[in-house]
Protein backbone atom coordinates (compact mmCIF):
# COMPACT_ATOMS: atom_id res chain seq x y z
CA UNK A 1 0.00 0.00 0.00
CA UNK A 2 1.33 3.47 -0.84
CA UNK A 3 0.58 6.57 1.22
CA UNK A 4 0.06 10.17 0.06
CA UNK A 5 3.80 10.83 -0.17
CA UNK A 6 4.44 7.83 -2.40
CA UNK A 7 6.10 5.82 0.37
CA UNK A 8 5.24 2.23 1.04
CA UNK A 9 2.94 1.88 4.02
CA UNK A 10 3.60 -0.87 6.52
CA UNK A 11 -0.05 -1.12 7.52
CA UNK A 12 -1.93 -4.30 6.83
CA UNK A 13 -4.65 -3.99 4.20
CA UNK A 14 -7.15 -5.16 6.82
CA UNK A 15 -6.31 -2.26 9.16
CA UNK A 16 -9.03 0.05 10.34
CA UNK A 17 -9.82 3.30 8.59
CA UNK A 18 -9.50 6.44 10.68
CA UNK A 19 -11.97 9.28 10.52
CA UNK A 20 -13.04 12.16 12.69
CA UNK A 21 -16.33 12.44 14.55
CA UNK A 22 -17.30 16.07 15.20
CA UNK A 23 -19.26 16.38 18.43
CA UNK A 24 -21.10 19.67 18.04
CA UNK A 25 -23.17 19.43 21.21
CA UNK A 26 -21.08 20.77 24.13
CA UNK A 27 -23.10 18.83 26.72
CA UNK A 28 -22.51 15.57 24.85
CA UNK A 29 -18.82 16.37 24.52
CA UNK A 30 -18.53 17.00 28.27
CA UNK A 31 -20.49 13.85 29.11
CA UNK A 32 -18.20 11.73 26.92
CA UNK A 33 -15.15 13.04 28.74
CA UNK A 34 -16.76 12.54 32.16
CA UNK A 35 -17.66 8.94 31.32
CA UNK A 36 -14.19 8.38 29.89
CA UNK A 37 -12.57 9.47 33.14
CA UNK A 38 -15.11 7.70 35.34
CA UNK A 39 -14.66 4.31 33.67
CA UNK A 40 -11.00 4.70 32.65
CA UNK A 41 -11.69 4.11 28.96
CA UNK A 42 -10.89 6.28 25.99
CA UNK A 43 -13.40 8.62 24.39
CA UNK A 44 -12.71 6.76 21.16
CA UNK A 45 -13.87 3.51 22.73
CA UNK A 46 -17.08 5.14 23.95
CA UNK A 47 -17.77 6.65 20.51
CA UNK A 48 -17.11 3.29 18.82
CA UNK A 49 -19.53 1.58 21.22
CA UNK A 50 -22.18 4.24 20.60
CA UNK A 51 -21.85 4.03 16.81
CA UNK A 52 -21.97 0.23 16.92
CA UNK A 53 -25.10 0.33 19.08
CA UNK A 54 -26.72 2.88 16.75
CA UNK A 55 -26.05 0.71 13.67
CA UNK A 56 -27.43 -2.37 15.44
CA UNK A 57 -30.58 -0.42 16.40
CA UNK A 58 -31.06 0.76 12.82
CA UNK A 59 -30.69 -2.84 11.58
CA UNK A 60 -33.23 -4.00 14.18
CA UNK A 61 -35.78 -1.37 13.14
CA UNK A 62 -35.26 -2.30 9.48
CA UNK A 63 -35.85 -5.96 10.28
CA UNK A 64 -39.05 -5.04 12.13
CA UNK A 65 -40.22 -3.03 9.13
CA UNK A 66 -39.45 -5.93 6.79
CA UNK A 67 -41.09 -8.47 9.09
CA UNK A 68 -37.89 -10.45 9.55
CA UNK A 69 -37.20 -10.44 13.29
CA UNK A 70 -34.15 -12.42 14.43
CA UNK A 71 -34.37 -12.97 18.19
CA UNK A 72 -31.07 -14.65 18.98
Amino acid sequence: MIDNKGQESRKNSSSLENFTVWVTNPMLYDRLHILSAEYSVSVEMLVNAAVKRFIEDVDFVRSLRNGTIDLE
